[in-house]
């Protein structure tokens, strides 16, 4: 096997991982996906991008920072949900709070 060849077929794994993970997250209803979900997403988008920047591929570069700033958008956004959320358990339920609050449901 040439090494051009051994080194697409890496990538195509990498992808295939990166690509059931995505799926995993859309399968999940948009409710129970929580700002650590994102914040992950958001990870993985910025080592892709700096991928791309390390080996000069711009559009590599351009895909992961784009899903890397879309993705920390959304657990910023999640995360802002959250906190009212649990706010609302809190004013409602007193020290006993924790007992009905679940969390990314």
């Amino acid at each position: 096997m040439k090494m051009k060849n051994a080194n697409r077929w890496i990538a195509m794994g990498t992808l295939s991982v990166m690509s059931l993970g995505s799926v995993a997250t859309l399968s999940t209803p948009a409710e129970a996906v929580s700002s650590k979900t994102w914040k992950k997403g958001a990870i993985a988008g910025a080592v892709v991008g700096g991928y791309g920047l390390i080996k000069g591929k711009g559009r590599v570069a351009t895909i992961g920072g784009a899903a890397a700033a879309g993705s920390y958008y959304m657990s910023r956004k999640q995360k802002k949900k959250e906190e009212q959320r649990m706010a609302w358990y809190k004013s409602r339920y007193g020290k006993n709070w924790r007992a009905h609050y679940k969390a990314g449901s």
